[in-house]
């Protein structure tokens, strides 16, 4: 029995392990090509943030999952330079410069190929709605959804 009609998972997620102690392309090595629209990168060999990317922010704007920072505009050309057809490419990371070639994770997610859809009432802290962007993999059951709070504390519902 069938519980998903995804045949092959490399198409919508893959791992790649990488050490880029300068500007590299990534390129993942799954059964098929993945052209990342979620990158969650995280240090292996040192206590860095985790930076999550993803391609309705762009390269240069990112979360930290370990922290409980807002999202963080990185400097240009340091850390994901660019999302591409099966990989991604980073720049000269800061802290690739600090521990000489640290190796890192990256987890890879694709939505909708960067592909956004605007909503007017995403709903909001129970009744409040507010308008979103959203990028939907429907296959994979994946979305990455933007807004922006109007108070420190709201909780969005995927609808």
């Amino acid at each position: 029995m069938a519980y998903t009609n995804i045949d092959d998972p490399s198409a919508h997620f893959q791992t790649v392990l990488h050490s880029s102690a300068n500007a590299a392309t990534i390129t993942n090595d799954g059964n098929s090509n993945l052209k990342p629209d979620l990158i969650w990168s995280k240090a292996r060999g040192a206590g860095h943030n985790h930076g999550l990317y993803d391609s309705t922010r762009g390269v240069t704007k990112f979360l930290s999952s370990n922290t409980d920072s807002d999202e963080t505009t990185a400097s240009s050309g340091f850390d994901l330079t660019s999302f591409n057809t099966d990989g991604f490419s980073t720049g000269n990371n800061q802290y690739n410069t600090i521990c000489g070639g640290t190796t890192y994770v990256g987890w890879q997610w694709k939505a909708n190929g960067g592909t956004t859809t605007s909503k007017s009432s995403a709903t909001v802290s129970g009744n409040v709605t507010t308008p979103c962007v959203q990028q939907v993999n429907t296959d994979a059951g994946f979305s990455i959804l933007t807004y922006t709070a109007s108070t420190s504390l709201q909780e969005l519902k995927h609808i």
